[in-house]
Order: structure tokens, then C-alpha cells, then sequence
């Protein structure tokens, strides 16, 4: 019986207990022995061009219906497939679909010329392409951020052919509501170019500091909650990859970035559906694809007001939107992504027939 304000013998056996696992898996995590891997799932790089490419993940699934996933330019791809067991590829691998993965590469000075256009025109057509090769099939298209940004742009620019669906993720629309960062720049505060390195990139550690500053306290929070919950293996594990991809950052190409602050920051211009790009204007209403705008009510990178405009942009205005219970990045990561993202993706794609799943069909 537990008498309330006296240490029983087992409730002090438990929390020498717990003491002990904190300090053996602090030391192996500290000493590099059971640090997780990511990006593990087994894949076969089927394209590049430049410091961009795209993985294949099969993992058993014969015939397949294709989904080709985009990442931002701010971060590492393997976001998607963070660690076993806290991955959106796996998840949708398990569903039966054949994924595909486009991975920016880390750019350098070679890379820092290339606009918005290269990106959207060039890279993402590829790939698509390369996709269809492949499959034999037109791919959905499902795009993060600013990967959903340019899987957008790149819809709208009337390719020779549609995706089978589009589905964005936290992609921004209204930059008026995007926060304080948005804010300087479009007051001319700060000037793009007084932010590139002499790359004529962006320096990781700039975007590190941009997201740092919109929630000053998330390092100091992550690491309380790794020292809190040390005594548990898979989740001081999980915590760890999270928090190594998330200071994982790479250069942001320097002319798509002074593109961004003038046309879709200070400009504004995809609120209103039409975005100056190439010397081409691309229309969002021109989109033919069936088209899902999925974003969370916790997002601090995104807000919800920033985002949810871009369901009636796209098409004829009559696209469908999910509104999850989840962060900027758990959209794509840990019990929201697994209970929340991969059904409401899933589910809207057999909802309007554009996949047949053959795989388990797990319902999650």
C-alpha cells in the first residue's frame, strides 16, 4: 500500500532504477554507441542531376501504385524516413505503394545562381518523368513546405501531364501571416542578399537561427525532455533523431532565396494565385489534378491562416483540405504522422479512387 508522503521500498527501488537506465543510456548515446540511424529503409537511387536525386523504395511491393514525394530546400530528405518505426515512407510502403523520394542534395557554389525555375521547370520534371519511366504510371505528388511550394508551381506551369493527385503539406500561401521573419523582410529590414555567404548561398547556420528565433526555447525544451525521459531507450532514441535532423541543415540556394523575399514574401504574389516566375506566369487555377491541402493547428513554421487559403486557389477552388492535429513537423514524424498524416493521405486517395492499394491495408 502506498501511504501518501512516505517512500515506500518500491517506489525507491524505482527510481534508482530509472536513475541507473538514465545514466547507461546517456553514456552510450554520448559515446556514438546507440545513436539511431536514419534514413534507413532500403532504397536504390534511380536519378540525378547535379546535387538533386530521387530514391526508389520497393521493400517487396510489386506493382505498386506510385508516390512521388517532395522535400523542402530547407532541410534533409530523411525527414520522410526519419528511423524505423517513425517513418512515412515505411508507413506507405506498407500500404503497398511504390514511393519515390526527391532528395535536394546539399548545394554549393555551383548550385547558388540556380532560380526557382531550375528547381520547379527542370529538377521536378525530371524526376516526374523518371517516375513515370519507371511505373509506367503518373505518380501522385506529395510535397512538404516549400517542396509542396515547388510540386505547386510546377503543376501550375501546364506540364505535359498532370499528376494522378497533389497533395501538399503545410505549404505557405498568405506570407503576410507567416510571423516576425516574414515580417522584417517585407519591410525591407533586411535585405536577401545581405544574408548570403561567399558561396552566394545561405549558410545552414542562418536557417538554423531563423527557426531557433521563432520558438527560442525548443532546443532548451528538447533537451529537457531527452534528460526527462532518458530511462526509456526507444524514446530517448526517437527524441535524438528528431533533434539531429533538426540541426541537420543545409545551404539554401542564393537565388532562390532573393526570389522567395521579393516574389512570394514582399509581393505576396501566391495568395493571389498567380506567381511571375521564368518570365512565365503560373496560375495555380490551372491545376487539373485533384488537389488536398493538408496542414496542423500547431504549426509555428506555417501558420494555419498562412496555409488554408491555398484550398480554394487550386483548380476550380473545389479541392479538399485536412486540418490535423499536429506541428510543422510532426506532420511528417512520430504518433501524429503514423495516426494522423498517412490515413488522411491514404484515405483521401481511395477516397477519389486515384491509387489502388495492394498492399496490408493497416488502417493505422
Amino acid at each position: 500500500m502506498k501511504i501518501a508522503g512516505v517512500n515506500t521500498p518500491e517506489a525507491v527501488g524505482g527510481r534508482v532504477d530509472r536513475t541507473r537506465l538514465r545514466a547507461v543510456n546517456g553514456l552510450r548515446l554520448l559515446a556514438g554507441l546507440d545513436r539511431p540511424g536514419v534514413g534507413c529503409t532500403s532504397s536504390t537511387v534511380v536519378w540525378s542531376d547535379g546535387r538533386a536525386s530521387m530514391k526508389r523504395y520497393r521493400a517487396g511491393v510489386d506493382n505498386g501504385s506510385p508516390l512521388l514525394l517532395v522535400p523542402s530546400l530547407v532541410n534533409r530528405s530523411y525527414i520522410w524516413d526519419l528511423r524505423p518505426g517513425d517513418s512515412v515512407v515505411e508507413h506507405l510502403l506498407a500500404e503497398g505503394y511504390d514511393v519515390y523520394l526527391l532528395d535536394w542534395g546539399t548545394p554549393d557554389a555551383r548550385d547558388a545562381s540556380a532560380t526557382m525555375s531550375r528547381y520547379v521547370d527542370d529538377y521536378m520534371q525530371q524526376a516526374f518523368d523518371r517516375v513515370v519511366e519507371l511505373s509506367g504510371q503518373d505518380p501522385v505528388v506529395v510535397g512538404h513546405c516549400f517542396g509542396g511550394l515547388i510540386a505547386l508551381l510546377w503543376a501550375a506551369s501546364k506540364p505535359p501531364r498532370q499528376p494522378r493527385a497533389l497533395i501538399t503539406l503545410a505549404a505557405p500561401t498568405n506570407w503576410a501571416e507567416m510571423g516576425p521573419l516574414s515580417w522584417l523582410t517585407q519591410q525591407g529590414r533586411i535585405e536577401p542578399e545581405d544574408i548570403l555567404d561567399e558561396t552566394g548561398n545561405v549558410p545552414p547556420a542562418a536557417m538554423l537561427r531563423a527557426f531557433q528565433m521563432l520558438r527560442p526555447l525548443g532546443d532548451l525544451t528538447g533537451y529537457v525532455t531527452l534528460i526527462d525521459r532518458l530511462h526509456d531507450r526507444q524514446a530517448t532514441q526517437a527524441i535524438w533523431a528528431l533533434t539531429h535532423w533538426a540541426h541537420d541543415h543545409v545551404p539554401f540556394p542564393g537565388a532562390v532565396f532573393v526570389e522567395m523575399i521579393r516574389v512570394l514574401n514582399r509581393d505576396n504574389s501566391l495568395v493571389s494565385g498567380k506567381v511571375m516566375m521564368g518570365g512565365t506566369v503560373r496560375s495555380l487555377d490551372s491545376i487539373t489534378a485533384p488537389f488536398l491541402n493538408i496542414y496542423g493547428t500547431t504549426d509555428h513554421v506555417t501558420p494555419p491562416t498562412s496555409v488554408a487559403p491555398l484550398t480554394g486557389l487550386v483548380g476550380d477552388g473545389t479541392g479538399a483540405e485536412r486540418v490535423l492535429r499536429a506541428g510543422h513537423v510532426g506532420l511528417l514524424v512520430g504518433g501524429s504522422a503514423r495516426k494522423r498524416t498517412v490515413p488522411a493521405i491514404v484515405g483521401y486517395l481511395n477516397e477519389i479512387g486515384a491509387l489502388s492499394s495492394t498492399g496490408s491495408g493497416h488502417g493505422y
